[in-house]
């Protein structure tokens, strides 16, 4: 994320011929870092009171599959308060270029997290994990 952030920033200052104009722009990105921020740390509580890891790089350690609180809406939504991080960041730089980074991260993080992990969860809790993904989506 802190990658994908970054290259906002680079895109925002190397093409400042693509500034729009947002009314109420910082507004609007607080607003949507305080989204991200709730959806993220509802993520850890669900994590945290199904004692399970929450740790990206060790999905092997999961104890259970956690589909209750912000989980029962979205398979990810800790990734997906990443994204509306990055979506607050893109208009609070006031550049559309910075958008293009969104998509790039979705798939960057789809392809190396996402499916590593469910991977490791259908191997871990097949019945279950088939079950939660067929009610669930991956984003939304």
């Amino acid at each position: 994320m802190l990658i994908a952030a970054g290259l906002m920033f680079a895109l925002a200052t190397r093409f400042p011929q693509y500034n729009l104009y947002i009314t109420h722009h910082l507004v609007i990105s607080i607003v949507f870092v305080i989204v991200g921020s709730v959806i993220g740390l509802l993520a850890l509580y669900d994590f945290h009171k199904h004692q399970t890891t929450f740790h990206p790089h060790t999905p092997e350690k999961t104890r259970t599959v956690v589909d209750s609180g912000v989980f029962a809406y979205s398979r990810n939504p800790m990734y997906l308060a990443l994204i509306i991080t990055l979506l607050a960041l893109a208009v609070y730089l006031q550049n559309y270029v910075c958008l293009i980074i969104i998509p790039l991260f979705i798939r960057y993080i789809t392809k190396y997290q996402i499916i590593p992990e469910e991977e490791m969860l259908n191997k871990l809790f097949p019945n279950h994990y088939q079950a939660y993904c067929k009610k669930v989506r991956r984003w939304l």
